[in-house]
């Protein structure tokens, strides 16, 4: 299973998350997918993810239904610091003890 198709409970697929705040008037072309990740946290069974988009830096809400574990996907997100969102929805998720790795 890649990242990307992490799944919400009614089925829709939730890479790469959802802003939680809004710039204000005029600010619908920031989209997730245009950034790079530069934190997250941990949020009971959800993950927000900072992500810089063209020097805004915008907080996203990540929430799936499980697998996988939460903690799986945030051991990903935290070795793939600084790598483009874009990218990040096409790594496979690891099995508990393996590494992610992009698929060619």
């Amino acid at each position: 299973m890649k990242l990307g198709d992490l799944t919400h409970r009614t089925g829709g697929t939730v890479w790469p998350g959802r802003w939680v705040e809004s710039l204000g008037p005029g600010d619908a072309s920031a989209v997730p997918e245009d950034g790079i990740l530069e934190g997250l946290t941990r949020l009971g069974g959800r993950l927000l993810l900072r992500i810089n988009v063209n020097g805004q830096r915008r907080t996203a809400s990540l929430e799936w239904e499980p697998p996988p574990a939460v903690g799986d996907v945030e051991s990903l997100l935290l070795a793939s610091m600084g790598a483009a969102i874009r990218q990040l929805g096409r790594l496979d998720l690891p099995n508990r003890g393996e590494r992610a790795r992009p698929t060619p």
